[in-house]
């Protein structure tokens, strides 16, 4: 069951480094985009290019199966007519209050969404952490829902994962706090000597396809379509990825990524319990297609993944593009009503809500 009542399905400001690929990339009018087009480019590209070096001549990370289009336009994303939005229930949709007592409780296994990417999974006594970005701002971006957390509520040794180096993923402030808890932490590869000066004690960086087992749970890190930059870094430096989470159940967390084959691929390779998969800063779609998930690829996502239960996140707390806060949520409530045999397996909460393991 979800704790808190029955299940619920403008540009406004942008940090640093998002800023700097956007104002490279935007147009007074929104250039042609074709949907079309663009899922037939997904169905074409060759799996196993999911299992080639993954770096260019460069030296740097990169997508093989599909690289990212370099779009050389003029103007400036905030100059261009937005599409309009529906109003979005603050009281249906709105985030829950939640005081994590139940951390502390080894028998509880259960995903707790406390927005954007940050989950907190419990599974066979351990306590795993997402892309932990509970400060209340990345970089010049703050957050709309501010939600305190109290760290003291973590027990000793969580287990943090860091799927990429952006800032609403690998948020500083975060890793400190939970590096005074003794966390164990496994990061993509390139990210190990920053999270060390962050304070962290054990870091395990992963390649794709690499596992590390902590205790009874194996953590194996996967392709994701997506890119890294931070400030003072190139592009590609550091590596992006999703993990799969292998105990007495399967969960796959996709961080951040576009529509792409490795869903295909990871739904006929493993036999996925939940798969959390993004489903938010999808607007515009003309500039976000290529890097996230819009909702209807939430659900095709869900399908490819052949997961038995399926959560979205990548919303709630921090505006990052077009749609409002909450407007996924309200988009996929709006298709599960349409097609109620979709609530046996899809489940998407509310920041604050937790969804008990079965």
């Amino acid at each position: 069951m979800i704790q808190g009542g029955a299940r619920r399905f403008k540009c406004s400001a942008l940090s640093l480094f998002f800023t700097a690929a956007v104002l490279t990339q935007c147009v007074s009018q929104p250039p042609d985009f074709s949907e079309t087009e663009w899922y037939a480019k997904v169905q074409s590209a060759d799996r196993a290019s999911l299992y080639v070096s993954n770096v260019d001549s460069n030296g740097l990370f990169y997508n093989p199966w599909l690289q990212r289009e370099t779009r050389h336009v003029s103007g400036s994303w905030f100059h261009y007519k937005k599409k309009k939005y529906e109003e979005v229930s603050r009281e249906k949709f709105g985030s829950v209050p939640n005081d994590y007592s139940y951390l502390s409780d080894n028998s509880f296994d259960s995903i707790t969404f406390h927005g954007h990417a940050t989950m907190i999974i419990k599974l066979d006594g351990e306590n795993i952490f997402t892309d932990p970005f509970f400060s209340n701002a990345a970089v010049v971006v703050q957050k709309k829902e501010k939600i305190k957390f109290d760290y003291s509520k973590v027990p000793e040794r969580p287990v943090v994962l860091i799927s990429h180096n952006h800032y609403d993923h690998l948020d500083k402030a975060s890793v400190k706090q939970l590096a005074k808890k003794n966390a164990v932490f496994i990061v993509a590869l390139g990210l190990k000597n920053l999270v060390e000066r962050y304070g962290a004690n054990e870091v395990y960086e992963l390649d794709w396809w690499q596992s590390i087992k902590i205790n009874s749970i194996e953590y194996t890190f996967l392709p994701a379509q997506h890119w890294s930059r931070r400030i003072g870094q190139k592009g590609g430096s550091t590596l992006w990825g999703g993990f799969l989470i292998q105990g007495s159940r399967t969960i796959y967390f996709s961080g951040d990524s576009g529509y792409f084959i490795g869903f295909k691929e990871f739904g006929g390779r493993y036999d996925i319990d939940y798969a959390i998969i993004g489903a938010g800063a999808y607007e515009p779609r003309w500039f976000m297609y290529y890097s996230h998930l819009n909702v209807p690829e939430f659900f095709m996502a869900a399908r490819d993944l052949n997961a038995k239960y399926a959560i979205p996140m990548h919303f709630g707390v921090i505006s990052l593009s077009d749609e409002p806060l909450l407007y996924p949520l309200f988009e996929i409530d709006s298709a599960i009503r349409q097609n109620p045999e979709l609530a046996d397996n899809i489940f998407p909460l509310r920041v604050g809500e937790y969804l008990k393991i079965q």
